[in-house]
């Protein structure tokens, strides 16, 4: 099986949008160093979302192979048309 670099991505509502959804993405990525700073560089170049918040690479227990690091990215604001 494969491993993805993207394990989970979830949005969180705010007051300001709640019924539409957030603006704010937190994702928590895992996968090789390189993968995971490959990763980061893609978001990074994405013109509808910004990265707010990047976190060091941690460890994964139980392995030397995976990492993980944490994001958040804040997506810009939409209308009803997009």
């Amino acid at each position: 099986m494969r491993n993805t670099a993207l394990d989970a991505a979830h949005m969180v509502a705010n007051k300001e949008n709640e019924d539409k959804g957030g603006r704010m993405i937190k994702i928590r990525v895992q996968g090789t160093k390189e993968d995971i700073n490959w990763l980061e560089k893609q978001i990074r170049t994405l013109r509808k979302v910004q990265v707010t918040e990047s976190s060091e690479i941690f460890k994964n227990q139980g392995t030397k192979k995976y990492f993980r690091k944490y994001m958040e990215v804040e997506k810009e604001a939409t209308t009803e048309s997009n």
